[in-house]
């Protein structure tokens, strides 16, 4: 069966599973994480879907600082961020792909799932 552009552009456009592993210290530290969610500008809204889990609806594709906020925000709450790595694209890919920096590994996955052994 073959999916229409609009289902496949609001699966792209669609982050899942963003509470999984987030643990809150505080009623304060959870509403900070919401607060900050709800500022990144192309976050159109967010809501709790069962096996989905948190499910995170974007406007559009995030641009640069979208996506590094997305990144930092995954980072500090301990959000698995390997569905980030969607977003990459020739214009980002300098440094979004740039191996030193701290989401590399956690986006991409360890240089040593991308690369051959030597035949």
């Amino acid at each position: 069966m073959k999916q229409d552009s609009e289902d496949m552009t609001e699966a792209f456009l669609t982050l899942t599973q963003m509470d999984t592993g987030v643990i809150f210290y505080h009623f304060n530290d959870e509403r900070a994480f919401f607060e900050w969610l709800g500022r990144i500008p192309c976050v159109e809204r967010y809501a709790g879907e069962g096996r989905r889990g948190l499910v995170v609806y974007l406007k559009r594709k995030p641009l640069k600082d979208e996506l590094r906020e997305l990144l930092a925000l995954c980072q500090r709450y301990g959000v698995n961020m390997r569905q980030l790595a969607k977003f990459e694209t020739p214009r980002n890919r300098h440094w979004f792909r740039d191996p030193g920096k701290y989401w590399h590994s956690a986006v991409f996955g360890p240089l040593s799932e991308r690369t051959e052994a030597p035949a």
